[in-house]
């Protein structure tokens, strides 16, 4: 990846928030190992970011044998640090950027537009009002370098993000579909990713050109 690409991601910070689920050293260390590789991919000094400090003083609390659902006051600072910082990328999305700027066969990007990519679904689904059992969010099943697209699935349409389309300016798609994982009910329509950018207006959108209700 370009040094000059900083692209950062809320995860890391909230999995030090809700570390209880690490309860063994070897998932600590993992943890631990991608909170520094994604702190330095972001351009962050991996010495004073609150998330590796709070996953680093989680593995040496599970080594020590301590329980990994404790709370400790002495961490309140840190874990401030990371809520903040959740704060603040929620209020600077990298999606449409990092598909502007194009994907290649770089792994980590790939992987930052994965995670990327269905955070942005899954909020579209909320805007739209959809209950958590009434979609799924689904990579393509031969996803590829060449073939990044995930798609929200939903009863009666179907959202898709494909960064690697032939023509710039069509990245995302939408059609009315017969059901979750039946045939489309029309002709799928296409627009630029920064569509996602204002996620209320793009909500609309979709509700408009694929005849869904208004919720009450």
């Amino acid at each position: 990846m370009p040094a000059t690409l900083h692209l950062d991601l809320p995860f890391r910070f909230q999995r030090a928030l809700q570390p209880d689920g690490l309860r063994v050293l070897q998932t600590c260390s993992a943890a631990l190992t991608d909170a520094l590789n994604d702190a330095r991919r972001a351009g962050r000094d991996p010495e004073s970011d609150p998330a590796v400090l709070l996953l680093g003083r989680h593995l040496g609390r599970v080594a020590a044998g301590e329980c990994p659902e404790a709370v400790h006051p002495e961490d309140d600072e840190l874990r401030k640090a990371c809520k903040q910082r959740i704060a603040e990328l929620r209020d600077a999305p990298i999606l449409v950027p990092l598909v502007q700027r194009g994907l290649g066969c770089d792994p980590d990007l790939i992987s930052i537009y994965r995670s990327a990519a269905r955070e942005a679904l899954r909020y579209l689904a909320q805007t739209l009002c959809l209950d958590p059992t009434n979609y799924n969010i689904q990579q393509d099943r031969h996803f590829t370098a060449d073939n990044p697209a995930i798609s929200l699935f939903a009863d009666s349409f179907c959202v898709t993000i494909d960064p690697c389309r032939i023509n710039p300016g069509r990245e995302i798609g939408w059609v009315r579909t017969n059901g979750r994982d039946g045939p489309w009910a029309g002709r799928q329509l296409r627009g630029p990713i920064d569509l996602i950018s204002n996620v209320a207006r793009f909500a609309a959108t979709v509700r408009r050109d694929c005849h869904l209700h208004q919720p009450a």
